[in-house]
C-alpha cells in the first residue's frame, strides 16, 4: 500500500464485514516522542484468539467467496509499523470488537505518508451510510502546543434528520469539513 489512508480503508471494511456499527480512529501525531499512532477500534463481533492470529498471517482470509483474495492488509500494516521503528498490537473480544494500535517513529524515512484521509472517510462514510464512523485528529507539536479534529458521522446525521449522508450538498459539506479539519491539524495529505 502507498500510504496509511489506504491502510484505513482496508481495517474500515474489515469492520463493515465484522458487522461494527461503530468505527473509531484516532490519529496521533506527538512530536515531542516523534511518534505517529493510529488507532482503530470498532464494535463488530470481534474474533477468537485462533482468528485473531491467523488475521496476522498473510496467507489468511476470513472471505468466503469462491476465489479468495488472500488479506494482506493487516499483516501489511503490521510489517509496516514494524519497520519504522514502531510497534502493532491488535486486541479482539468475540462480540465486542477489534482494537488495532500502529505506531510509526514520526520523522523515519521509510514511514509512509498518511495520504489522504479526508478521502478515505468521505469514502468510508459515503459507502456505509449505515456505520457511524467517529475520527479524532490530534496533532502536538514541539511547543508544547496540540491541534485537535473531531468528526462523527453520528452527530451528522442527527444534525440532518432525514437529508441522507450522500446527497450532493451533504457530500460537499462533508468534504470541505474534513479537509479543513486536516489542514488546522496540520497532518499532511497529498
Amino acid at each position: 500500500m502507498q500510504d496509511i489512508s489506504l491502510h484505513l480503508l482496508d481495517i474500515i471494511e474489515n469492520s463493515v464485514r465484522a458487522k461494527a456499527r461503530n468505527i473509531w480512529i484516532i490519529i496521533t501525531i506527538l512530536e515531542p516522542e516523534n511518534l505517529l499512532r493510529i488507532i482503530i477500534k470498532d464494535d463488530g463481533f470481534g474474533m477468537d484468539n485462533e482468528t485473531l492470529q491467523a488475521a496476522q498471517d498473510p496467507f489468511y482470509t476470513s472471505k468466503t467467496e469462491r476465489l479468495k483474495k488472500v488479506g494482506l492488509g493487516i499483516p501489511l500494516f503490521k510489517e509496516n509499523a514494524e519497520r519504522c521503528a514502531g510497534s502493532f498490537k491488535i486486541e479482539s473480544v468475540v462480540s465486542k470488537g477489534t482494537v488495532l494500535t500502529a505506531e510509526f517513529a514520526y520523522d523515519h524515512i521509510d514511514r509512509m505518508p498518511l495520504g489522504m484521509i479526508s478521502d478515505t472517510i468521505l469514502t468510508a462514510v459515503l459507502g456505509h451510510e449505515q456505520i457511524d464512523l467517529h475520527l479524532k485528529l490530534q496533532h502536538c507539536k514541539i511547543d508544547g502546543s496540540c491541534l485537535d479534529f473531531k468528526f462523527s458521522t453520528e452527530l451528522v446525521k442527527k444534525e440532518l434528520g432525514d437529508i441522507p449522508l450522500s446527497y450532493p450538498d451533504v457530500i460537499t459539506f462533508l468534504d470541505e469539513m474534513l479537509k479543513e479539519g486536516i489542514k488546522n491539524t496540520e497532518m499532511e495529505e497529498n
